[in-house]
């Protein structure tokens, strides 16, 4: 199952292959974790929403076009049950004084690999990049992340936000102009993305 494409996954995946939709969510589970932290989404409802997104994307098998990528369906998928579960924090934040929604240790750095000190680091800076692009706006900050951090081809965000190529490319440079505009004012790094 290394081998075959997502789409042929998803074909049989919908023919009712659970085998198949296991080997789609080990592929992509990662990359939907990196995009939930890069979006701000809380680090206790990272695996949640992620979670979420890959059973909205079973239920709705019947619906995926083999024409379009697989990645950029799933990814619009997930962007709306982020952009759900985000929305429900900020209300809940309004009506009962409930923590912001930008948790300050979102995506916080754990594995068996590097020492307390370069992890400590590594949340710092996780932070900061977090802090910098909160201060974007969705739409500019949705092209950002999936282009500069999730990796995903230009043509494949257009895909999963359900715009124009033209669109994110101008998202993207505006994203990286306003991100240097900050990063200056901060005295920071301006090749940050």
């Amino acid at each position: 199952m290394n081998n075959e494409t997502d789409e042929t996954l998803a074909l049989r995946a919908r023919q009712g292959e659970h085998a198949a939709f296991d080997a789609l969510v080990r592929r992509h589970w990662g990359a939907l974790v990196q995009a939930a932290r890069s979006f701000g989404v809380p680090a206790t409802d990272v695996d949640d929403v992620v979670q979420e997104a890959f059973v909205s994307a079973w239920k709705a098998l019947e619906d995926f076009d083999p024409a379009r990528p697989f990645r950029a369906w799933l990814f619009g998928i997930a962007l709306n049950k982020m952009r759900d579960l985000l929305r429900f924090r900020k209300v809940r934040s309004f009506l009962f004084g409930a923590s912001d929604v930008f948790d300050e240790e979102a995506g916080g750095i754990s594995d068996e690999g590097p020492g307390p000190e370069k992890q400590a680091s590594d949340r710092q800076a996780l932070r900061r990049v977090s802090k910098t692009l909160s201060q974007l706006d969705h739409s500019l900050r949705e092209a950002l992340v999936l282009t500069a951090i999730v990796g995903m081809s230009q043509p494949e965000a257009a895909d999963s936000l359900g715009v124009s190529l033209k669109t994110i490319e101008g998202r993207v440079i505006r994203a990286r102009k306003r991100l240097a505009e900050i990063l200056q004012q901060e005295g920071g790094n301006r090749d940050l993305f």
